[in-house]
């Protein structure tokens, strides 16, 4: 996430209006956003990493009241991994740690989780190391940027001792979310009963800089024209903290923000706690408290536990639909990280969790602003991150492997089953591709890709077979389109339900938001319901479904699976546009993949046979 123009936020504030909720306290946890290959690529993420976090021991050791969370146990584990070999300097950070003044999140990084579910287990293997060589066990995982999370994560951090998540979502690219979420924390109790407690801030993971406007020092530096040195810190504290506290709508005495930057160095935040002091003397206000969040979960759980509200029901994913980009890879990945037991290298495992960063893709997704020369190189270092996962758990022959082709019914009478739920053989399904990005699938004004299929099917089971030629498609539609599989249900839309076939929750219709997600995450298949049938749809390729209106016919409606998001070009760095060969651009991809969909009906909510 790039920070929008301060003044353009501003503008956005509401008048100034004095501070309110006098001994409630905010608090505002500074850190560094941890991303792989969105600042640079991913070996120099690596190497700044490690450089923020000895900055942090810096400060903090000149600083007794200067606190620093790291939310990424990856960022922890290159310093420890960089510093083996030299006990005083991990002394030094062991001490801030016990100390409370230096924090380590209890996930490595924040994941596309929908996408990869067999990954979340691993999210917290570096809990036992940062116990073992800095004396605490992280208490508090956070996932920022990413907008939405399965309830799967509640299953997977529970089962590591996890109790807290804190989520700063970036919101950008996604719909507001609801206050149900957002205005005061919950109990998110999954659908086996595990529980965390959650602080989701709509305003993002940013929070104490773009919306708070903390310390004055480091807002001067980013926006020196709106606020120059004539204009006093007491009067930017009032705009900033003033307002925010003013329209604060949480019904909690105590509440939390986060302050933090894409791999951010300290030095925005070495005056906060002088800040948090001068409008601390302030009487009648609420007061800041620079803090680690655990210390704010420990002290709203004590106070208010009881009172907490709890919420039931999948959330699900979004940005994890850009890994349609590499279908193929993907697929590999997902194999490779199942394939992995407790006895896999440690380094393997980590490197399974790198591959599902939020950032880790290729293609130009992420490439936007970097230099040239670095754009190539992240794309190289993604191509060789992907080739040590898979090649590590699935040996060589996993670097070319593809899904085996579904078992396809023989072609005989087409079921009359069949008939009532999808239409005649030749109207079931077909090739959609379009210009429009991923919010949302493809149009209803985007055309026929007429791109041949095969479609067989008996009583249980139809499967439809497809290849899509992405260079074909390149020369037609330009460099950036996205391609879909769509299959025609003989159901008005309001009739028709999705639902991830490995969520519980989702099956029985609890959804957090309380109604369903336009668009659905799920690489093990989704449940399409509809009057009087229900059906299983999946493809080993596919991981994105939703649903949409044929126009002009409102008994009809379409089944959309996200086959490919394809892009070969972007802007890098002064505004140059990029455009690189589709081998270079996606390697290891086949430039040609093969999807198999299929449908299968369910009586009685359960699979035939």
């Amino acid at each position: 996430m790039r920070f929008p123009a301060l003044m353009t936020l501003l503008l956005a504030l509401p008048a100034t209006a004095p501070a309110q909720r006098a001994g409630d306290t905010i608090f505002i946890v500074p850190g560094s956003h941890l991303d792989l290959g969105f600042t640079a690529p991913i070996a120099d993420v690596g190497r700044q990493r490690i450089r923020i976090l000895d900055h942090a021991i810096e400060a903090a050791t000149r600083d007794p009241s200067f606190v620093w969370f790291e939310e990424g146990g990856w960022s922890v584990e290159a310093w420890l991994d960089h510093y083996h070999d030299d006990p005083m300097h991990i002394a030094r950070l062991r001490l801030l740690v016990q100390r409370g003044q230096i924090g380590v999140g209890a996930t490595l990084l924040s994941p596309h989780a929908a996408a990869f579910p067999e990954a979340l287990k691993l999210l917290t293997l570096h809990l036992n190391r940062v116990q073992h060589e800095l004396g605490r066990r992280p208490t508090v995982a956070v996932v920022n940027d990413v907008p939405a999370v399965p309830e799967a994560l509640v299953d997977a951090l529970a089962a590591a001792g996890i109790r807290y998540l804190l989520m700063g979502p970036n919101l950008v690219f996604s719909p507001p979310l609801p206050a149900t979420v957002t205005r005061d924390p919950f109990y998110w109790e999954s659908a086996r009963g595990a529980r965390v407690l959650v602080s989701v801030d709509p305003n993002s993971y940013g929070a104490g800089l773009t919306h708070w406007l903390l310390p004055p020092d480091c807002i001067r530096y980013f926006s020196p024209s709106q606020f120059p040195a004539t204009i006093s810190d007491d009067s930017i504290l009032s705009l900033g903290v003033g307002q925010q506290l003013a329209h604060r709508t949480t019904t909690e005495p105590v509440s939390i923000i986060q302050h933090a930057m894409d791999n951010g160095e300290p030095d925005c935040v070495a005056n906060l706690g002088a800040a948090a002091r001068r409008w601390n003397m302030r009487k009648n206000a609420a007061k800041l408290l620079p803090s680690l969040p655990n210390i704010y979960f420990q002290h709203l759980e004590a106070r208010r536990g009881k009172q907490l509200r709890v919420l039931h029901g999948e959330w699900g994913g979004d940005w994890d639909l850009l890994r349609a980009s590499e279908p193929v890879w993907s697929w590999r990945l997902r194999q490779a990280i199942h394939a992995l037991t407790p006895t896999s290298p440690r380094a393997l495992a980590i490197a399974g969790v790198m591959a599902t960063d939020h950032n880790v893709g290729l293609g130009p997704r992420w490439q936007d602003g970097l230099p040239v020369a670095q754009a190539r190189q992240h794309i190289s270092q993604v191509a060789d991150l992907y080739r040590a996962v898979v090649g590590g758990a699935l040996g060589n022959a996993g670097l070319t492997a593809v899904p085996a082709p579904l078992m396809a019914p023989p072609s005989g009478a087409w079921p009359a089953a069949w008939r009532r739920i999808v239409g005649d053989r030749n109207a079931v399904a077909r090739v959609r591709a379009g210009a429009a990005f991923i919010y949302p699938f493809v149009n209803d004004t985007a055309p026929d890709a007429a791109i041949p299929m095969t479609v067989t099917a008996d009583n249980r089971r139809l499967v439809i077979h497809t290849s899509i030629d992405r260079i074909a498609l390149e020369r037609r539609l330009g460099a950036r389109y996205q391609a879909v599989i769509e299959v025609t249900l003989h159901a008005p839309i309001g009739a028709v339900t999705l639902a991830p076939s490995g969520s519980a929750s989702g099956l029985a219709g609890r959804w957090l938001f309380g109604s369903p997600t336009q668009r659905i995450v799920a690489p093990e298949g989704v449940r399409v319901t509809g009057p009087g049938w229900s059906l299983r749809a999946r493809g080993p390729l596919l991981i994105g479904w939703t649903l949409s209106r044929v126009p002009g016919n409102p008994a009809l409606t379409r089944l959309q699976a996200l086959a490919i998001v394809h892009a070969v070009a972007g802007t890098v760095a002064g505004g140059q546009q990029l455009r690189l060969p589709f081998a270079e651009m996606y390697a290891g991809e086949p430039a040609v993949p093969v999807f198999d969909l299929e449908l299968q009906r369910l009586p009685n909510g359960r699979p035939e046979g």
